[in-house]
């Protein structure tokens, strides 16, 4: 459990926006992206255990190698027989100490080399596995942080809808006095507040949300990132005729492909080594000793001595059972499953790079059709306010003409973090997404001006205000 939810539990009468309007004020250090990406891969247990195998696999490389090398044993024994000779009944004792030196050079190993091959391959294999996980763990936190500012956006449009309700309802309310409106329209004002005052509430808790989430992946808060947001006339560039390089780049750089065609490298190497189960080996052998006893059964005077001896051991498999024969098949079935991983991983890829690429390209024009239709809807709006002026518009006109336009800045700044976050994920699958493109949407970021009601609760309606209606 995190110290954000400790503390909200400890203190339920403290609301979540308060909290984050403590932290902010007791926070002076920015928070660039780059840096909360760097401490999510640090604090991700994914990429631990993804650091963790590839260091065992990196062993595994060592211990490939160490195959080609000598390798030395030293045994020792001390024995104590008691021999009882009949039928004199002459009991007789003696002891006898050994210390040997065995040292064992391989000449010829065939499976040495492509053992030493796989664990070679695995080894990149555990590589890709790390930037995988690394690429996994930061796209997380972009996809948080992107899900933040559209949770940010919603909740500012919101209020401010929320705003422009309670001035609509104001002004129904004096033309109802005055007697130029109907009740009708006072109602349709009040009902229009109060589902947009739903909304807020709703807005608020999806805000918590993300906040929570991304705290959970940084592994702090992240106050700092409501003061911030993208820039819109800032859009990531994507020509539409550049998905054969995209496609290329994924099938070269993608490291769930690179996971793949290193697991066919590896499996390749096994079935080599499976194939030499029946080759001969040959090995140099050097043995020094040193030994001596009391006596012996045959002898009763005490003796020691040394001995060297250097010999040439050859070793030809010739019958296992069909041991051999099995393991072969079963690394043949090996491979072609690891081929099989490999054209479903690159399947699986294209199929992804096209469609972020499609997803990236549809975000980009929704977004400069929706600037367009901004401006039309906020024209529609001031006209019908003119016209509820002078009388030639009802109420229900201009709340409609509000809510039309709310929906449309809402879903303006909803495509265009929708075309960051595509070209992202665009980026991820080409493996492209480095060091320099986290600082290049970095400096995409802008400072958002301040927004209070953002950060603080509006106080609720009370039980009495209905009373004052009309």
């Amino acid at each position: 459990m995190t110290d954000l939810l400790k503390f909200l539990l400890a203190r339920p009468g403290r609301s979540v926006a308060s909290w984050v309007l403590a932290v902010a004020a007791g926070c002076a250090t920015a928070q660039p992206l780059p840096a909360l990406v760097r401490q999510a891969l640090a604090a991700d247990p994914a990429v631990a255990g993804a650091w963790a195998q590839l260091r065992a696999a990196q062993e595994r490389v060592t211990q490939a190698q160490a195959g080609f090398g000598p390798t030395a044993v030293l045994t020792g024994s001390l024995n104590e027989t008691r021999y009882d000779e009949q039928p004199q009944l002459n009991l007789r004792e003696f002891r006898a100490k050994q210390l040997a030196l065995q040292i064992t050079q391989p000449l010829f190993r065939p499976a040495l080399l492509p053992a030493l091959a796989g664990a070679r391959a695995q080894a990149r294999q555990g590589e890709a596995a790390v930037v995988q996980a690394q690429a996994d763990a930061a796209q997380r936190v972009l996809e948080a942080t992107f899900e933040l500012f559209k949770g940010r956006d919603t909740l500012a449009l919101t209020l401010a809808q929320q705003a422009a309700g309670a001035e609509q309802l104001a002004a129904a309310r004096r033309a109802f006095q005055v007697g130029t409106v109907a009740i009708v329209d006072v109602r349709e004002a009040e009902a229009r507040v109060d589902g947009v005052a739903a909304q807020v509430i709703g807005a608020r808790a999806e805000l918590a949300l993300q906040q929570q989430v991304l705290a959970e992946l940084v592994g702090q808060p992240t106050p700092d990132l409501l003061r911030r947001g993208l820039d819109g006339s800032q859009l990531p560039v994507l020509p539409a005729a550049s998905i054969l390089e995209w496609l290329a780049d994924a099938r070269l750089l993608n490291p769930q492909i690179a996971q793949a065609r290193h697991a066919v490298e590896a499996s390749e190497a096994e079935l080599g080594k499976a194939r030499l189960g029946h080759a001969p080996t040959a090995e140099l052998t050097y043995n020094h000793s040193l030994s001596s006893d009391t006596g012996t059964i045959t002898a009763v005077f005490p003796r020691s001595g040394t001995a060297g001896t250097v010999g040439l051991s050859i070793n030809v498999p010739l019958f296992a059972s069909g041991a051999t024969e099995s393991r072969v098949r079963e690394t043949i079935a090996l491979r072609d499953k690891a081929q099989a991983d490999l054209q479903a991983a690159e399947r699986t890829v294209t199929l992804a790079v096209r469609q972020n690429h499609a997803a990236t390209l549809t975000a980009l024009a929704r977004a400069q059709g929706l600037e367009a239709a901004v401006r039309s809807q906020d024209l529609a709006l001031r006209a019908a306010r003119r016209g509820y002026a002078v009388g030639m518009k009802i109420n229900t006109d201009v709340l409609d003409a509000q809510s039309r336009l709310f929906e449309a800045r809402r879903d303006l700044a909803h495509a265009r973090v929708e075309a960051w976050l595509r070209f992202t994920r665009l980026q991820v699958q080409a493996g492209q997404l480095t060091a320099n493109q986290l600082d290049a949407l970095e400096a995409a970021l802008v400072n958002v001006p301040e927004q209070p009601a953002l950060l603080v609760e509006p106080p609720a309606r009370a039980p009495a205000a209905a009373a004052s209606r009309p």
